[in-house]
């Protein structure tokens, strides 16, 4: 009775753990250096809205802005992804190889999106190809 007890204890609390969360919090609960982030590419004043999304043991804020524009950001404020929609993500998010790349081999495209991944980056751009780029910047692949 007893280690069925323990077994389902676990168990309850192992989905309590997985089980996802959506919250809406202020902007102030932003980590700093989202917040940072925010400010030197928009204004605190365009946020609509953040939540806070709980994933079993993780956390990640997602932004959005009255622009249309969303952003993903990880526990410590580090950036995950930018949607800008159909507009261009700002100059100075990407790094500069992935913008090279992009304006050499797709002149006429923007850059509308981009997204850390492990060991990868991804940008979107406004044909909605997805190019992928090594960590370092370097080309790997296309998908459209």
């Amino acid at each position: 009775m007893k280690k069925m007890f323990v077994v389902m204890a676990t168990l309850l609390l192992t989905l309590m753990a997985c089980a996802d969360e959506h919250e809406m919090v202020k902007y102030s609960e932003l980590p700093a250096s989202a917040q940072s982030f925010i400010q030197k590419y928009y204004a605190a004043s365009d946020v609509s809205y953040v939540e806070l999304d709980r994933e079993g043991f993780t956390k990640e804020y997602n932004v959005y802005l009255k622009s249309d524009v969303e952003m993903e950001f990880d526990a410590q404020g580090n950036l995950l992804s930018i949607d800008c929609g159909r507009m261009s993500v700002p100059e100075g998010i990407i790094p500069s190889l992935i913008v090279d790349y992009v304006n050499l081999h797709h002149p006429s495209e923007r850059i509308v999106e981009y997204q850390v991944e492990y060991r990868r980056l991804k940008v979107g751009l406004s044909n909605d190809w997805e190019l992928m780029f090594d960590v370092n910047g370097n080309f790997l692949t296309v998908d459209n």
